[in-house]
């Protein structure tokens, strides 16, 4: 049961902002639409079918609400007292229901999969359903699993004709970075629960393969040495690839977008 990455979550004070200011650094981002069942909005930058979505509150009553939820996206930016800066990944499955069993099998908490959906600023819906799981006391949330209500064929058509996927771009998404305080622990746990293949050690950093990108752990000495300092465990940066471009950092508050570093 393959899980492929599927996105990365910026939390982000103005979606709206943040796609101007990635467009202008020719990160193509357009705009997603509202979760109306949530009380969040937001844009979207696709690489491929991979893709960096930035989130925001627009309906603060809706939010709470969906904080509730253990092991929820909205649960974990709560719990963070809504940090600004990368918060979760979400890893795609074709068969959502299997997982959410042999993750209870294994004994963690286990939450859906529920539907959910998203309206398009062109009024038209998209559609997925979500699992959620965990065990509490950890420093960083498990990605949550997404599977989404069309084939990965039929989708990237739909995104490329309606422009969220810019095929005239060629840049990709190579790896997500993390801080954690005990990398051997934290890795040999999601290597498990998410069946991946043993990890490689690197000179910084420790890396987790999925069939569609690395996850590299980096302890606080050698993370510091790639950001400005006062780390929290999780996410905290993405690399990027692009043949045609010079090497550039897009620095946010504890996000930062590397082009080919």
């Amino acid at each position: 049961m393959t899980l492929y990455f599927d996105h990365l979550v910026h939390q982000v004070q103005s979606p709206e902002n943040s796609r101007v200011f990635l467009n202008k650094r020719n990160i193509h981002t357009v705009n997603g639409g509202q979760h109306t069942m949530w009380g969040t909005y937001n844009t979207l930058s696709y690489f491929g079918l991979n893709y960096i979505e930035q989130i925001a509150i627009y309906d603060r009553d809706l939010f709470e609400q969906a904080a509730k939820l253990p092991y929820s996206l909205h649960y974990t930016f709560k719990n963070d007292k809504e940090r600004y800066g990368f918060s979760r990944i979400a890893l795609r499955t074709n068969n959502i229901e299997e997982q959410g069993a042999r993750l209870h099998a294994m004994g963690l908490e286990v939450y859906g999969p529920d539907a959910c959906s998203r309206t398009r600023p062109d009024g038209s819906v998209v559609e997925w359903k979500l699992l959620h799981f965990g065990k509490p006391g950890l420093p960083i949330d498990f990605p949550f699993l997404i599977e989404w209500a069309e084939e990965d064929e039929k989708r990237y058509l739909q995104l490329k004709e309606s422009g969220a996927i810019d095929t005239n771009h060629t840049i990709t998404m190579e790896s997500v970075q993390f801080f954690v305080k005990d990398v051997q622990t934290m890795v040999a746990l999601w290597q498990e629960v998410l069946e991946l293949p043993e990890p490689q050690q690197h000179a910084q950093f420790t890396s987790l393969q999925l069939p569609n990108i690395r996850l590299d752990f980096y302890e606080k000495a050698a993370a510091s040495t790639m950001t400005l300092g006062h780390l929290k465990e999780g996410p905290f940066g993405v690399t990027l690839k692009d043949a045609n471009r010079a090497k550039e950092t897009l620095i946010f508050p504890a996000a930062f977008y590397w082009v080919n570093r």
